[in-house]
């Protein structure tokens, strides 16, 4: 350990030690939702700075290094590395509210903190008084792409699994503290897809770490997930589909099931009610394969998509909902098919493709295999070591009695129309954590499922809301979120609202204008 220093800094040598012990005796992400102001101030300012931002670039522990330092005209950015190779960056403002926020990773993590989406979050979240965390999980994407980086790694799979969040938190609360002269007030976590894993592994391994938690889409059942992948990618890469073909698809699902609410109004509100069968109620082509007809093979490949995985004749996750084959606003604002570019894609492999190819070639089998044809996967004879990869990655206990006995608050949300991941796993897990809890899963742990949102954002649904706020509210002011305003936005214009309700509950429609929020009621 480096020596030690006078004044504010004198302390976080220790502070860092402590926090690295603590984690050495423990047992082993809407668009991203903004927060909003709503009616407290988060601008109110509980500290300021008591040391010299650029001072922090002196410590080098066996803990922590810190790499860079320096004001950037109203906040402190520090950067640093924990062991072996976990970077990470919080970023204190000035005017500080108290509250600590960390944001999650998608996909298979090592965005830098460079990264534009990540940006966007830190700077707006920074002008609310937040210190802001963010961690790259141990791996540079731009050096590692992809699952590379778990290459005869497992010290960096098990970084990426769970251990970067925790240390990173850990470190950061140090920092922060050592900063302003004062604990936390409040600490915060918010991630969707992977980022929604990372939050649900907090609330089940590291319940001290954040006070409240925002779960988007969570890929808790990560190994589950890649089976699915690899079930439907290999389906339909046997047999391409166009844009305009998934487009006719989505035309014969919605008009089979679209009004199972009483409204047609474009939104499969509840999609297991949903009994579209390709067999039954898909037009064949009796001649040429046309644009507007399917031939056989084409339907036994959405039969086999639409199939629950089994592994050695058990089922490991359940058959895909329909709904996300329909358009609506997506990436770049363009409005596509929500299975655009995730199942396929205009242009380059879809991203299901490459998550699912980096899964088996990296990191589900002992010895590693770059090479390996993922398609090719045997679902009769699953990998020896399951369970190996199901300890590191999935985030699927249901006992989060340690997070709720110490008052912590877990707020979720899922698009019913997610294309990559299952939306039938958020309620599954939320079933279990209810059954855990002999029913008052509720009191601390809400789970808000969105009609008609893609994954983690976009669709034709109500998909722009503030998920943070209620979350905030409920660990600050005790106040449950009863429901939540979602509205769908065309070139920046309300279109519709609809409430979005706690599950079990869903938004019924009562009296009015069917186009906002007020005519509908959580029942």
């Amino acid at each position: 350990m480096s020596a030690l220093f006078t004044g504010p800094l004198g302390q976080l040598h220790r502070w860092l030690r402590v926090a690295m012990l603590a984690w050495a005796g423990t047992t082993a992400a809407a668009p991203f939702d903004t927060v909003n102001e709503a009616d407290f101030n988060l601008r109110k300012v509980a500290g300021k700075p008591k040391a010299d931002c650029e001072a922090f670039y002196s410590v080098t522990t066996s803990e922590v290094t810190v790499v860079s330092a320096r004001h950037m005209g109203d906040h402190c950015r520090v950067s640093g590395v924990l062991p072996a190779e976990i970077r990470f960056e919080v970023n204190l403002p000035d005017q500080w509210n108290g509250r600590m926020l960390m944001t999650g990773n998608g996909g298979l993590a090592g965005q830098p903190p460079e990264d534009k989406s990540y940006q966007a979050l830190r700077d707006h979240h920074l002008a609310l008084g937040f210190a802001t965390v963010y961690t790259d999980t141990g791996h540079d994407n731009r050096v590692h792409p992809g699952g590379t980086f778990a290459h005869q790694r497992l010290d960096t799979l098990i970084d990426y699994g769970y251990r970067a969040v925790h240390l990173t938190s850990l470190a950061s609360k140090a920092l922060i503290r050592n900063y302003y002269g004062k604990k936390i007030r409040y600490s915060y976590f918010m991630g969707c897809s992977n980022g929604g894993r990372q939050a649900l592994m907090e609330a089940q391994r590291f319940p001290e770490d954040f006070d409240g938690i925002l779960a988007g889409a969570p890929a808790n059942d990560f190994t589950g997930l890649k089976f699915s992948q690899t079930q439907r990618m290999s389906a339909l890469l046997a047999k391409p589909f166009t844009p305009e073909e998934v487009d006719v698809l989505a035309d014969h699902i919605y008009l089979r099931c679209d009004g199972s609410d009483g409204h047609v109004d474009g939104l499969l509100s509840d999609p297991r009610t949903c009994d579209f069968d390709p067999v039954q109620h898909l037009p064949r082509c009796d001649g040429p394969d046309t644009v507007d007809c399917f031939d056989n093979e084409e339907v036994d490949a959405l039969v086999k998509y639409y199939a629950p995985v089994n592994l050695a004749g058990k089922q490991v996750y359940p058959a895909h909902p329909k709904g996300s084959e329909g358009r609506g606003p997506g990436y770049g604002g363009r409005v596509h098919s929500g299975w655009v570019p995730w199942i396929i894609s205009e242009s380059g492999r879809p991203i299901m493709d490459v998550l699912g190819a980096d899964f088996f070639r990296y990191i589900v089998f002992t010895q590693d295999d770059p090479d390996y044809a993922w398609t090719d996967f045997d679902f009769s004879t699953p990998p020896d070591h399951l369970e190996y990869t199901r300890d590191i990655l999935d985030a699927v206990n249901p006992d989060l009695s340690r997070f709720r006995d110490r008052g912590g608050k877990l707020l979720s949300y899922f698009g019913w129309a997610d294309p990559d991941i299952n939306p039938l796993t958020a309620i599954a897990y939320h079933d279990q954590v209810n059954a855990e809890t002999q029913g008052e899963a509720n009191e601390f742990y809400r789970l808000f499922m969105v009609p008609g949102m893609f994954h983690c954002s976009g669709g034709p649904g109500p998909t722009h809301f503030d998920a943070m706020m209620p979350l905030i509210e409920w660990v600050e002011k005790g106040r449950a979120p009863k429901a939540i305003t979602g509205y769908h936005k065309l070139d920046g214009e309300v279109v519709f609202s609809r409430p979005l309700c706690p599950w079990p509950q869903q938004a019924v429609y009562a009296e009015g204008d069917v186009k906002d929020a007020s005519a509908w009621q959580c029942r």
